[in-house]
């Protein structure tokens, strides 16, 4: 009887082996196609160490994204809206900025490559809540808010990392820089590296580990500005058949140093952060 345990063990081993072999290296593609609608549960935690002072926040976002035709072969269109965004009291903090009356625009490669990101409903903020005419020098500069708003976001919504051309193995890595800015009464300049490794694959998901290192510039009208160095890790899961992120953990750490003219004074600030995406196909 023992016999017949130890040979089952020893098929069972090499049967795994065999599968893992047989799975090979992996290519990773996103698979959105026209008509497909996704929701985004975008849970942040934020918690701030200024002057001795600690202060924790914590937002849910929703983010529904729906997929149409692309201007060729290989993309598709995304029209994406933040339809909900409300603090750990349940206040809603995105209907009071008008943000959910914003609607982002992009297009996207079946690589994750991301091109014409846009924006529009930013001129019913600046019309006001209910509608009425607000003087021009009002609306203009809730025009401007609204715009501010949106660049704010826009990285936020159209967070998908970009693939390599080639195919995976476990162990083998691969590289994604972004390079952000804003302009406007707030000029921010962003530089983000993020280096994902290949853990595992099984049962058609992919695991990733993910090394973060950024560096935020930012500058006010008004002479302020602050710098911030920033290092994380994460862990993020995708789905091979559905060609979509099943979820995507960050946490990282921030110094935040301000300069002369800066609303918080001089001085630094530390910031750690956790950023959690869960996608969900409707």
């Amino acid at each position: 009887m023992k016999t017949i345990f130890e040979a089952l063990g020893l098929v069972t081993v090499i049967f795994g082996l065999m599968t893992h072999a047989l799975a090979g290296p992996i290519g990773l593609k996103y698979k959105l196609a026209p008509g497909q609608r996704w929701v985004a549960r975008m849970l942040s935690q934020s918690e701030t160490t200024f002057m001795g002072k600690k202060n924790v926040t914590k937002t849910k976002t929703i983010i529904e994204y729906e997929v149409t035709k692309g201007p060729k072969r290989g993309w598709v269109s995304l029209g994406a809206r933040i339809t909900s965004q409300k603090n750990e009291a349940g206040e809603s903090t995105a209907d009071r900025i008008g943000l959910t009356r914003i609607v982002f625009r992009a297009d996207m490669h079946s690589s994750g490559e991301i091109r014409n990101i846009r924006y529009e409903g930013g001129e019913q903020i600046a019309g006001g809540s209910k509608g009425e005419n607000l003087p021009p020098e009002v609306a203009a500069m809730m025009q401007q808010s609204a715009n501010v708003i949106a660049e704010a976001w826009k990285n936020a919504v159209f967070w998908f990392p970009e693939f390599p051309e080639d195919n995976l193995e476990p162990g083998d890595e691969f590289d994604v820089t972004k390079k952000m800015g804003a302009g406007g009464g707030l000029q921010t300049q962003t530089l983000t590296k993020q280096v994902f490794t290949l853990e595992d694959v099984s049962d058609g998901l992919a695991y990733f580990s993910v090394k973060e290192r950024s560096i935020t510039r930012m500058k006010g009208v008004m002479g302020g500005k602050s710098d911030t160095k920033s290092l994380g890790k994460s862990k993020a899961t995708f789905d091979l058949r559905e060609g979509m992120w099943v979820d995507f953990v960050t946490r990282y750490r921030s110094k935040v140093q301000f300069g002369g003219g800066s609303l918080m004074g001089q001085g630094t600030s530390e910031v750690l952060n956790v950023i959690k995406y869960e996608m969900e196909k409707r």
